[in-house]
């Protein structure tokens, strides 16, 4: 989870009741929802510190675990394969863990 940081001090933003984000720092520069323009795998929450906050798509990430998972069990078992299946699904994981964090609902796995 990474916080986004004003462009202009450096400060985190966080919420204000005009629907726009303000940075903590001097508090004169704001931040509109419609302007932050991320990856298609990442998504923006507000953590509980109240911190705007960049996390994975917990959609993309229960995904990846899955895939990952996956591959761990085709893996000849005791081989680097199978290291590198459970660290992406370790990973995916804890992405999954950040999102949950920030607030944002997790996907319904099946």
């Amino acid at each position: 989870m990474d916080q986004i940081r004003c462009g202009d001090c450096g400060a985190t933003f966080g919420p204000r009741p005009s629907g726009l984000f303000q940075c903590d720092g001097d508090q004169t520069h704001d931040l509109d929802p419609r302007d932050i323009d991320l990856d298609g795998c990442d998504v923006w929450a507000v953590d509980s510190a109240g911190t705007l906050v960049i996390v994975a798509d917990p959609n993309v990430s229960a995904e990846w675990a899955r895939e990952a998972l996956d591959t761990y069990l085709e893996d000849e078992p005791g081989t680097w394969g199978e290291c590198d299946s459970m660290r992406s699904f370790l990973e995916a994981v804890d992405d999954l863990l950040d999102a949950a964090r920030a607030g944002l609902l997790l996907p319904n796995i099946p």
